[in-house]
Protein backbone atom coordinates (compact mmCIF):
# COMPACT_ATOMS: atom_id res chain seq x y z
CA UNK A 1 0.00 0.00 0.00
CA UNK A 2 1.21 3.67 -0.81
CA UNK A 3 2.43 5.55 2.04
CA UNK A 4 0.40 8.11 3.90
CA UNK A 5 2.80 11.06 4.08
CA UNK A 6 6.63 11.31 3.41
CA UNK A 7 8.10 14.06 5.63
CA UNK A 8 11.90 15.62 6.19
CA UNK A 9 11.78 16.86 9.64
CA UNK A 10 13.22 20.27 11.01
CA UNK A 11 14.83 20.43 14.28
CA UNK A 12 15.35 22.74 17.06
CA UNK A 13 11.54 23.27 16.61
CA UNK A 14 8.62 24.05 19.17
CA UNK A 15 5.70 21.58 19.33
CA UNK A 16 1.89 22.38 20.06
CA UNK A 17 0.38 19.31 22.01
CA UNK A 18 -3.51 19.04 21.76
CA UNK A 19 -5.71 16.02 22.01
CA UNK A 20 -7.75 16.12 18.71
CA UNK A 21 -9.91 13.01 18.74
CA UNK A 22 -13.53 12.63 19.09
CA UNK A 23 -15.05 11.54 22.33
CA UNK A 24 -17.86 10.14 20.47
CA UNK A 25 -18.45 10.42 16.41
CA UNK A 26 -22.36 10.79 15.11
CA UNK A 27 -22.76 8.92 12.03
CA UNK A 28 -25.23 9.75 9.20
CA UNK A 29 -28.38 8.44 9.55
CA UNK A 30 -28.79 9.40 13.51
CA UNK A 31 -26.86 6.06 14.51
CA UNK A 32 -24.17 7.00 17.01
CA UNK A 33 -20.89 4.88 17.19
CA UNK A 34 -21.30 5.15 21.55
CA UNK A 35 -20.57 1.42 22.26
CA UNK A 36 -23.97 1.64 23.60
CA UNK A 37 -26.79 -0.71 22.56
CA UNK A 38 -29.74 1.02 20.47
CA UNK A 39 -33.09 -1.32 20.68
CA UNK A 40 -32.72 -2.92 24.20
CA UNK A 41 -30.10 -5.09 23.87
CA UNK A 42 -27.70 -6.33 26.43
CA UNK A 43 -24.02 -6.73 26.69
CA UNK A 44 -23.40 -10.49 27.57
CA UNK A 45 -19.88 -12.17 27.72
CA UNK A 46 -18.62 -15.37 25.15
CA UNK A 47 -15.28 -16.40 27.53
CA UNK A 48 -13.37 -13.08 27.69
CA UNK A 49 -15.25 -10.85 25.62
CA UNK A 50 -18.00 -9.19 26.05
CA UNK A 51 -21.02 -8.62 23.08
CA UNK A 52 -24.03 -7.45 22.09
CA UNK A 53 -27.19 -9.83 22.85
CA UNK A 54 -30.60 -9.90 21.18
CA UNK A 55 -32.83 -12.10 23.89
CA UNK A 56 -30.55 -15.19 25.62
CA UNK A 57 -28.69 -15.24 22.12
CA UNK A 58 -24.94 -14.07 21.26
CA UNK A 59 -26.61 -11.86 17.74
CA UNK A 60 -26.21 -8.45 16.98
CA UNK A 61 -29.66 -6.08 16.90
CA UNK A 62 -30.97 -5.09 13.98
CA UNK A 63 -32.12 -1.67 13.74
CA UNK A 64 -33.44 0.46 11.15
CA UNK A 65 -32.62 3.71 9.58
CA UNK A 66 -35.56 5.65 9.99
CA UNK A 67 -34.39 7.98 6.89
CA UNK A 68 -34.15 4.90 4.20
CA UNK A 69 -35.78 2.42 6.17
CA UNK A 70 -33.15 0.39 5.91
CA UNK A 71 -32.47 -2.81 8.22
CA UNK A 72 -28.97 -2.75 9.68
CA UNK A 73 -26.82 -5.14 12.10
CA UNK A 74 -25.71 -3.27 14.63
CA UNK A 75 -22.57 -5.49 16.74
CA UNK A 76 -20.37 -4.44 19.67
CA UNK A 77 -17.61 -6.21 21.23
CA UNK A 78 -15.26 -5.54 24.04
CA UNK A 79 -14.67 -3.20 26.54
CA UNK A 80 -12.66 0.09 27.54
CA UNK A 81 -10.95 -2.64 30.50
CA UNK A 82 -10.05 -5.01 28.11
CA UNK A 83 -7.98 -2.39 25.52
CA UNK A 84 -10.39 -3.28 22.67
CA UNK A 85 -13.86 -1.81 21.81
CA UNK A 86 -15.45 -2.21 18.27
CA UNK A 87 -19.01 -0.85 17.29
CA UNK A 88 -20.58 -1.38 13.82
CA UNK A 89 -23.65 -0.95 11.57
CA UNK A 90 -23.55 -3.30 8.73
CA UNK A 91 -26.54 -3.38 5.91
CA UNK A 92 -28.61 -6.05 6.34
CA UNK A 93 -30.55 -7.99 3.37
CA UNK A 94 -27.81 -9.70 1.39
CA UNK A 95 -27.70 -13.12 3.02
CA UNK A 96 -27.34 -14.67 6.57
CA UNK A 97 -25.38 -13.23 9.63
CA UNK A 98 -22.66 -15.96 9.76
CA UNK A 99 -20.12 -15.42 7.22
CA UNK A 100 -20.07 -15.83 3.66
CA UNK A 101 -21.15 -13.89 0.90
CA UNK A 102 -23.39 -10.32 1.59
CA UNK A 103 -23.24 -11.17 4.83
CA UNK A 104 -22.54 -9.24 7.80
CA UNK A 105 -18.48 -9.56 6.97
CA UNK A 106 -19.69 -8.54 2.99
CA UNK A 107 -17.73 -11.48 1.68
CA UNK A 108 -17.46 -12.42 -1.45
CA UNK A 109 -16.11 -16.30 -0.76
CA UNK A 110 -18.21 -19.48 0.43
CA UNK A 111 -18.49 -18.44 3.93
CA UNK A 112 -16.88 -20.02 6.84
CA UNK A 113 -16.66 -16.60 8.89
CA UNK A 114 -18.21 -18.89 11.60
CA UNK A 115 -16.27 -21.76 11.61
CA UNK A 116 -13.10 -20.80 9.80
CA UNK A 117 -13.14 -16.79 10.56
CA UNK A 118 -9.42 -16.23 9.63
CA UNK A 119 -9.25 -18.37 6.04
CA UNK A 120 -9.36 -16.29 2.66
CA UNK A 121 -12.90 -17.73 1.96
CA UNK A 122 -14.01 -15.40 5.26
CA UNK A 123 -15.01 -12.68 3.46
CA UNK A 124 -12.68 -11.02 5.96
CA UNK A 125 -12.04 -6.85 4.63
CA UNK A 126 -14.41 -8.18 1.84
CA UNK A 127 -17.29 -5.43 2.55
CA UNK A 128 -18.99 -2.66 0.62
CA UNK A 129 -17.62 0.09 2.42
CA UNK A 130 -20.59 2.09 1.43
CA UNK A 131 -22.81 -0.16 3.76
CA UNK A 132 -20.63 -0.08 7.25
CA UNK A 133 -19.98 1.67 9.76
CA UNK A 134 -17.55 1.26 12.07
CA UNK A 135 -15.91 2.57 15.30
CA UNK A 136 -12.71 0.36 16.90
CA UNK A 137 -10.17 2.04 19.96
CA UNK A 138 -7.66 -0.34 20.89
CA UNK A 139 -5.55 1.14 23.93
CA UNK A 140 -2.74 -0.44 26.30
CA UNK A 141 -2.00 2.34 28.42
CA UNK A 142 1.10 3.73 26.31
CA UNK A 143 -0.89 3.28 23.07
CA UNK A 144 -3.79 4.57 21.40
CA UNK A 145 -5.53 4.20 18.26
CA UNK A 146 -8.95 4.88 17.20
CA UNK A 147 -10.15 4.20 13.39
CA UNK A 148 -13.82 6.40 13.33
CA UNK A 149 -15.65 5.37 10.21
CA UNK A 150 -19.34 7.31 10.61
CA UNK A 151 -20.41 8.44 7.22
CA UNK A 152 -21.59 5.64 4.18
CA UNK A 153 -19.76 6.84 1.62
CA UNK A 154 -16.85 8.53 2.89
CA UNK A 155 -13.57 7.58 4.45
CA UNK A 156 -12.69 7.33 7.96
CA UNK A 157 -10.40 9.12 10.54
CA UNK A 158 -7.28 7.40 12.15
CA UNK A 159 -5.51 8.69 15.37
CA UNK A 160 -2.66 7.41 16.91
CA UNK A 161 -1.42 8.76 20.10
CA UNK A 162 1.48 7.15 22.31
CA UNK A 163 2.41 8.49 26.16
CA UNK A 164 5.79 7.06 27.49
CA UNK A 165 7.35 8.89 30.31
CA UNK A 166 10.17 10.39 27.93
CA UNK A 167 8.00 11.28 24.70
CA UNK A 168 4.32 11.53 23.63
CA UNK A 169 2.73 11.91 20.00
CA UNK A 170 -0.31 12.31 18.43
CA UNK A 171 -0.81 11.32 14.32
CA UNK A 172 -4.09 11.59 12.89
CA UNK A 173 -5.23 10.96 9.37
CA UNK A 174 -8.48 12.50 8.89
CA UNK A 175 -9.44 11.47 5.39
CA UNK A 176 -13.60 11.85 5.84
CA UNK A 177 -13.28 14.62 3.28
CA UNK A 178 -13.28 12.24 0.32
CA UNK A 179 -15.71 9.85 -1.27
CA UNK A 180 -15.11 6.43 -2.33
CA UNK A 181 -15.14 7.56 -5.63
CA UNK A 182 -12.33 10.28 -5.36
CA UNK A 183 -8.84 9.16 -5.52
CA UNK A 184 -7.58 13.26 -5.95
CA UNK A 185 -8.49 14.17 -2.43
CA UNK A 186 -5.87 13.76 0.20
CA UNK A 187 -6.29 13.05 3.74
CA UNK A 188 -5.89 16.14 6.28
CA UNK A 189 -3.26 15.00 8.42
CA UNK A 190 -2.30 16.40 12.10
CA UNK A 191 1.30 15.15 13.83
CA UNK A 192 2.97 16.24 16.70
CA UNK A 193 5.87 14.91 18.97
CA UNK A 194 7.06 16.03 22.36
CA UNK A 195 9.78 14.93 23.90
CA UNK A 196 11.05 15.32 27.77
CA UNK A 197 12.56 18.65 28.75
CA UNK A 198 16.27 17.49 28.44
CA UNK A 199 15.34 16.40 24.80
CA UNK A 200 13.03 19.23 23.89
CA UNK A 201 15.54 21.57 21.93
CA UNK A 202 16.65 18.86 19.96
CA UNK A 203 13.53 16.98 18.26
CA UNK A 204 10.38 18.72 19.18
CA UNK A 205 8.33 18.41 15.74
CA UNK A 206 4.64 19.93 14.82
CA UNK A 207 4.00 19.32 11.08
CA UNK A 208 1.49 22.33 10.97
CA UNK A 209 4.61 24.45 11.44
CA UNK A 210 7.84 22.48 10.84
CA UNK A 211 7.54 20.60 7.74
CA UNK A 212 9.97 21.59 5.18
CA UNK A 213 8.33 18.88 2.34
CA UNK A 214 5.62 16.72 2.37
CA UNK A 215 3.61 14.39 0.13
CA UNK A 216 0.01 13.10 1.39
CA UNK A 217 -1.02 10.02 -0.40
CA UNK A 218 -3.55 9.26 2.73
CA UNK A 219 -7.28 8.99 1.22
CA UNK A 220 -6.18 9.15 -2.16
CA UNK A 221 -8.24 5.38 -3.77
CA UNK A 222 -11.43 4.73 -4.63
CA UNK A 223 -13.32 1.54 -3.93
CA UNK A 224 -15.37 -0.14 -6.93
CA UNK A 225 -18.91 -2.09 -6.03
CA UNK A 226 -17.89 -5.69 -6.62
CA UNK A 227 -19.82 -9.33 -8.07
CA UNK A 228 -20.64 -10.31 -4.38
CA UNK A 229 -23.97 -9.34 -2.74
CA UNK A 230 -24.49 -5.79 -1.51
CA UNK A 231 -21.48 -4.57 -3.96
CA UNK A 232 -18.74 -6.69 -1.29
CA UNK A 233 -16.08 -8.65 -3.18
CA UNK A 234 -14.69 -4.98 -4.76
CA UNK A 235 -11.41 -3.71 -5.51
CA UNK A 236 -9.03 -0.98 -4.15
CA UNK A 237 -7.58 1.18 -6.49
CA UNK A 238 -4.75 3.13 -4.97
CA UNK A 239 -3.25 6.59 -6.91
CA UNK A 240 -0.04 4.99 -6.02
CA UNK A 241 1.00 1.58 -4.95
CA UNK A 242 -1.34 -1.46 -4.67
CA UNK A 243 -3.27 -3.76 -2.01
CA UNK A 244 -4.67 -7.25 -2.64
CA UNK A 245 -6.58 -8.03 0.33
CA UNK A 246 -7.02 -11.53 -0.88
CA UNK A 247 -3.62 -12.04 -0.76
CA UNK A 248 -3.10 -11.50 3.22
CA UNK A 249 -2.41 -14.26 5.31
CA UNK A 250 -4.66 -13.59 8.63
CA UNK A 251 -3.78 -16.08 10.44
CA UNK A 252 -0.16 -14.57 11.29
CA UNK A 253 -1.98 -12.39 12.95
CA UNK A 254 -3.26 -14.90 15.59
CA UNK A 255 -1.80 -14.26 19.25
CA UNK A 256 -0.88 -17.76 20.16
CA UNK A 257 0.75 -16.07 23.54
CA UNK A 258 -2.32 -15.41 25.35
CA UNK A 259 -5.57 -17.10 25.95
CA UNK A 260 -7.30 -16.70 23.16
CA UNK A 261 -11.04 -18.46 23.40
CA UNK A 262 -11.76 -20.38 20.05
CA UNK A 263 -15.25 -22.14 19.20
CA UNK A 264 -14.37 -24.56 16.96
CA UNK A 265 -10.92 -25.69 18.33
CA UNK A 266 -10.82 -28.33 15.52
CA UNK A 267 -9.97 -25.40 13.31
CA UNK A 268 -8.17 -22.83 15.47
CA UNK A 269 -4.74 -21.70 13.65
CA UNK A 270 -1.64 -23.78 15.03
CA UNK A 271 1.58 -22.35 15.72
Amino acid sequence: MQPILSIIFKKNSISTFCLVCSISAHAENTFVLDFMPDDGGTMGSSASTPWLMRGSLQLPEIVVDPDTGLDYFHIIMGDPDSGFMQDVYIERGFSSFQGGPGSAVGGGGNGGNNITPLNANSGTGEANPRKVLVRQVVSDGEIYMDFTKDKLDRKPKITQMLTLPDMSSIFQIDMSNSTYGDDLTPGVVFYTLQLADDYQDQADFNFATDIQKSIIDGGRYTYTNGSGPGGSAGTYNYDQGNFDIDAVSWEVYFDHSIENPWSNPANKPQP
